[in-house]
């Protein structure tokens, strides 16, 4: 990455502050919609049990072994955060042609950025990993291998590669019209046995929102009209717009901030989090820009989840 500077016109007086552009964060882990589980050095199994088939007619005295029926299925999916990292060099003295020379250290040899910069530049720093984080927890694909969404798989790269994940059979290109069909597809798709879980949640993208707002605003005798906002419910059911999900894609799933939840993402520490700003080495007039990450993705049952895909 490259520092470039094109305003380097120093008439007069400047803010003491950069104005920034808007970014969207990492919505999937902001709404509480995934269990962040921290602290994984290596791997870390998700452990499931299932049971089943454990009804039987009552006798006085069970038969052992006969009288044991049914199935105990310990077992568990695993989360395998991958690395990547955040790394930029800059030099400072570019900024002697800014309107922020005169913040400048006065010597040469110790001209750094102003702390003001710094604060900032660290901060756009922080939110456009956030942003990149969002989409990659959605969509990420190591087998595709196009960066940067290549170093872990995606929720949605997982449930669509997964034989388990009950699927909307014959899915097409959502639009105004079929938007309402595709939302109940997937709930006729889904399991009983969460299909009306207060914590399911429909996850789709910003676009496909979008297709369902004015499905809503067109019908002809009831939702809303064209001054108020859609509104993300369907069947009861709470509808999420995510940035990073793909388009014509809708995942039905229990989605939760809490151990609870069926959506987990993996990463060694939250504390990872943190940008390093500091010289690039003693005897350089260069300062770098660093932060380091471990994560990856995965779901507790692949059955209690939902695709709808094209």
């Amino acid at each position: 990455m490259a520092l470039t500077i094109n305003d380097t016109t120093y008439a007069g007086e400047a803010a003491s502050s950069f104005i920034v552009k808007s970014v969207i964060g990492n919505e999937v882990v902001q709404k509480g919609l995934v269990y962040v589980k921290d602290g994984i050095k290596k791997a870390y199994t998700i452990p499931r049990l299932q049971v089943d088939g454990i009804i039987q007619d009552r006798i006085p005295t069970p038969i052992s072994p006969s009288s044991s029926v049914g199935n105990m299925v310990v077992d568990g999916r695993t989360l395998n955060p991958a690395d990547y990292m955040v790394y930029a060099e800059f030099d400072p003295r570019d900024f002697e042609a800014h309107w922020f020379a005169t913040q400048l250290n006065p010597t040469l040899i110790d001209r750094r950025l102003p702390v003001s910069i710094e604060s900032v530049l660290i901060q756009e720093v922080m939110k456009q990993h956030n942003k990149f984080l969002g989409q990659a927890i959605l969509k990420s694909n190591k087998t595709a291998g196009v960066k940067p969404f290549a170093y872990f798989d995606g929720l949605i790269t997982r449930a669509k590669a997964d034989v388990s994940v009950p699927k909307v059979a014959s899915p097409v290109v959502l639009t105004v019209a079929n938007i309402a069909d595709a939302l109940q597809s997937v709930l006729n798709a889904t399991t009983p046995d969460v299909l009306y879980d207060p914590d399911m949640k429909f996850l789709l993208s910003y676009k496909t929102a979008q297709i369902y707002e004015q499905y809503q605003r067109t019908a002809t005798f009831k939702n809303v009209d064209t001054t108020q906002a859609g509104i993300m419910r369907f069947g009861g059911r709470t509808i999420e717009p995510l940035f990073g999900m793909p388009d014509d894609t809708i995942f039905f799933a229990k989605a939760k901030a809490d151990l609870d939840s069926n959506l987990w993402v993996g990463m060694n520490s939250i504390d990872d989090a943190t940008v390093q700003l500091a010289r690039l080495q003693a005897n350089s007039e260069l300062y770098f820009i660093k932060m380091l990450m471990k994560v990856d993705t995965n779901y507790g049952f692949g059955a209690q989840t939902t695709l709808y895909a094209v």
